[in-house]
């Protein structure tokens, strides 16, 4: 005997036999749109197994039509047909009087058929993307994927790679320290440093209204301009490098103030009154703990910056959009430009799953 018949007959008994019984979870719907998104995607895999079959020759078509959708309705057809079958032998429960055991199969149904669903809404943009990439004798493949061009700018363009992670590195660093002036200058009290306050809130207002690519033109162009001795005779990368953090600053000082501000007062207080330093009091308690509450965000906008040093090819800088260009015109074909793409998702990637654990780790050491 199952548990759902023993917890049957254990309830029954109790029961008045005009009492009302709860009905089994609905399933329907879940079906419904189950089968609609396992149709759709069957569809879909027919048009992404034809055009996908192009590459390998016209008389290929069909039978990778055939195959793709074969493979699709298979996938889909598992949980699905499980779902029907406890779709059915809920029914047959209810109807034997076994209500425990129906709203058990009925649970069963609504989870494969959400395992369908959950599939179907995989399978559909997966599928639906192979055959934007495929179709029209696969123009858009042999326009973003050639496999010559990539082959050809691989090198040269990683290579290049190397100016935009130099630029990142080292703009993080000093927007890291100019941000930190900048949070440190708003978090000051009483009315002696209302300026210093005012003139950080002024900054912090002026950079994040600006774009970045306006600051990258000013400063590249601008300070040469300007004929200062030393000052304009500086290298292209190390104005780009100023104007980024310069940005980023603004940016980067609003999470240095967040963390600061979510520090207890208290430990700031008793510190004090164990007479150690307010100097000592910030870099031995207080900053150590921001640091940790805001590594995670402090990174995300690490990760924009480094998408941002992409705009340093407006001043002449060989980055490796820049060098990607190149290729592009040389080939009259974008497939080196995905290569920056993929060089750029390769780093970034790795850095977002790091801000998830980052933050994930600092909601559990807080209890949250």
């Amino acid at each position: 005997m199952t548990a759902a018949k023993i917890l049957d007959a254990a309830v029954s008994p109790g029961m008045g036999e005009g009492a009302r019984q709860t009905p089994p979870l609905p399933t329907g719907w879940p079906l419904a749109f189950a089968a609609a998104l396992a149709v759709a995607s069957v569809g879909i895999g027919f048009l992404a197994g034809g055009s996908v079959a192009i590459l390998a020759g016209e008389s290929m078509r069909l039978v990778g039509a055939i195959a793709a959708a074969l493979a699709v309705a298979f996938a889909l057809g598992i949980p699905m047909s499980r779902a029907l079958r406890a779709r059915r032998l809920s029914a047959e429960a209810w109807r034997g009087g076994v209500p425990v055991a129906a709203r058990v199969e009925a649970a069963h149904a609504r989870h494969h058929a959400f395992t369908a669903m959950g599939l179907g809404l995989f399978l559909l943009p997966v599928l639906a993307v192979a055959t934007f990439l495929t179709i029209n004798d696969a123009v858009v493949y042999k326009t973003f994927l050639r496999g010559d061009v990539i082959l050809a700018s691989l090198v040269d363009v990683t290579k290049a790679f190397g100016a935009n992670l130099t630029i990142a590195v080292a703009a993080q660093v000093l927007s890291m320290l100019l941000g930190l002036l900048l949070a440190i200058g708003r978090s000051l009290q009483g009315s002696s440093f209302a300026l210093v306050r005012g003139v950080c809130i002024f900054y912090v207002d002026i950079f994040r209204s600006l774009p970045a690519i306006v600051i990258i033109y000013l400063v590249c162009f601008g300070v040469p301009l300007m004929g200062i001795p030393v000052l304009s005779d500086g290298d292209p990368m190390l104005y780009a490098i100023v104007a980024l953090s310069l940005t980023y600053a603004a940016y980067n000082g609003e999470q240095f103030r967040a963390g600061l501000k979510g520090i207890h007062h208290s430990q700031i207080s008793a510190a004090q009154s164990l007479g150690i330093p307010p100097g000592a009091v910030l870099r031995l308690i207080v900053l150590p703990q921001a640091m940790r509450r805001i590594a995670g965000p402090m990174l995300g906008n690490f990760i924009a910056l480094q998408k941002d040093t992409a705009l340093v090819n407006i001043v002449g800088i060989v980055d490796a959009f820049t060098q990607a260009k190149i290729y592009s015109a040389n080939y009259y074909n974008l497939s080196s430009v995905t290569v920056v793409c993929i060089l750029f998702i390769a780093i970034t990637i790795p850095q977002t799953r790091l801000v998830d654990y980052l933050v994930a780790r600092a909601d559990t050491k807080e209890g949250r």
